[in-house]
């Protein structure tokens, strides 16, 4: 058996990782700490982390160790972008899992990505083949700078039942684009320290998406257009989405409100002559029926099929303001269908 061992301090040189910096974090534990204590905390789960390869073998074997228990910690397989399975804990806790994935013919080469832990942080995940498979890196995404998603829980990928079904995941595989995601469940509050951060990042675009942690529209009014302003002045020409909350139905003139202040932030853009800018009101993320069918027990997060509805509109929004501002490897490959299905 063949093995190739991902730890903290070390990535397998014939595989790349992805949505994650050295240590297996979101973002650097300085810049967390000035922002929150939970935010400190939270950049440990690898929310959007992926470890990508190219290999000819019929099967993988995936062993994780975490650094503690966690619930919804599982892990997910694409291979040439189709969903393949997932493995791990879904709705209760484990600090050690493993799982085996048919990967199809031998001797075909594919692309394989490795979704990491939704929650939880890895400190070993170890990858198995056959002695006689083949193992490289896989060609970069067409867009090689990430999308940057911030936002709450939803954001992070609560309470889909992989990691790589999450609206995040979905859109930014559809558009052949790397991502990043800090998604921070609870504690994305607006902070500047956070907008200074983001601000500094490479990216293609920006994803804004965090009216859900507001804890009140004073907070909303308050954080919504200065966290935008400082974005958008360290990158006037960046492509930034700002999406409103989508599960509007059990206090929608709660959200009905909310949406008005992040319209306002969105109509102030366009009256100073920002052309780079998008807004997709949140209400009509997961459709006008049976909306129902896209939440959780809870009422608040969605479930896959939320998430999958969510995809499916935020997906060709976002690529058609990336293609108007320039960014023009940006291409939904067609593999949008085959993603529906196979949710």
């Amino acid at each position: 058996m063949k093995t190739y061992i991902l730890t903290e301090n070390h990535t397998p040189d014939e595989m790349s990782l992805h949505g994650l910096l050295p240590g297996l974090v979101r973002m650097p534990d300085e810049v967390a700490s000035r922002v929150s204590p939970n935010v400190r905390s939270l950049v440990r789960c690898t929310s959007g982390g992926r470890l990508r390869f190219v290999t000819d073998s019929a099967y993988l074997k995936i062993d994780v160790t975490l650094e503690e228990e966690a619930p919804n910690s599982a892990i997910s397989v694409t291979v040439d972008g189709v969903f393949n399975g997932h493995a791990g804990p879904i709705g209760y806790e484990a600090k050690e899992w493993d799982g085996k994935f048919d990967l199809g013919r031998p001797g075909e080469k594919k692309t394989v990505t490795v979704f990491l832990p939704r929650t939880g942080h890895p400190t070993r995940v170890v990858f198995s083949l056959p002695d006689d498979a083949t193992v490289e890196k896989a060609a970069p995404y067409k867009v090689e700078k990430p999308i940057v998603y911030y936002g709450s829980s939803i954001t992070m990928g609560a309470i889909c039942t992989s990691p790589a079904k999450c609206y995040t995941a979905l859109v930014s595989e559809r558009l052949g684009a790397d991502h990043v995601n800090l998604g921070f469940g609870g504690s994305a509050m607006g902070e500047r320290e956070m907008a200074e951060y983001i601000a500094g990042l490479d990216m293609s675009a920006f994803v804004l998406d965090y009216e859900h942690n507001a804890p009140t529209l004073d907070h909303l009014r308050a954080t919504h257009k200065p966290f935008f302003d400082i974005i958008r002045k360290a990158k006037p020409t960046l492509p930034i989405l700002i999406v409103s909350r989508p599960d509007t139905d059990a206090d929608f003139m709660r959200c009905y409100e909310g949406r008005r202040i992040i319209i306002d932030t969105f109509h102030a853009a366009l009256d100073s002559g920002d052309r780079y800018v998008d807004f997709i009101d949140g209400s009509f993320l997961w459709g006008n029926y049976d909306r129902h069918l896209c939440r959780c027990d809870d009422m608040c997060h969605p479930n896959d099929e939320g998430f999958a509805r969510t995809a499916d509109v935020v997906a060709p929004r976002l690529a058609s303001l990336m293609k108007r501002c320039g960014v023009s490897e940006v291409e939904p490959d067609g593999r949008d269908s085959i993603f529906r299905i196979n949710i």
